[in-house]
């Protein structure tokens, strides 16, 4: 059955080859022209819509300075590979 509904949809398509390129160049088009509506949509929501970004997430100069000091003196291990050895303190 399914070979046969094979044999007919190509025999079909080859009787019908205009309407067959038509439908799949107008199918693609419309598939183009989707992707890029979307993307324009997008980009014009984000360049034209002000959304309320409050800067409270950043921090003060003086946290900031504590926190960059704290990091800096985190201990930083290493695992060396190549000797399967254990970690070692950098």
């Amino acid at each position: 059955m399914v070979v046969l509904d094979w044999l007919q949809t190509c025999e079909f398509v080859r009787a019908n080859s205009e309407k067959f390129v038509l439908y799949c160049l107008c199918g693609c088009l419309a598939g183009i022209i989707v992707i890029l509506l979307s993307i324009i949509i997008i980009l014009f929501v984000n360049k034209y819509c002000d959304f309320d970004d409050d800067d409270d997430d950043e921090l003060s100069p003086d946290l900031q300075d504590e926190y960059v000091q704290k990091l800096a003196n985190l201990p930083v291990y290493r695992y060396n590979g190549r000797t399967h050895q254990e970690l070692y303190d950098v």
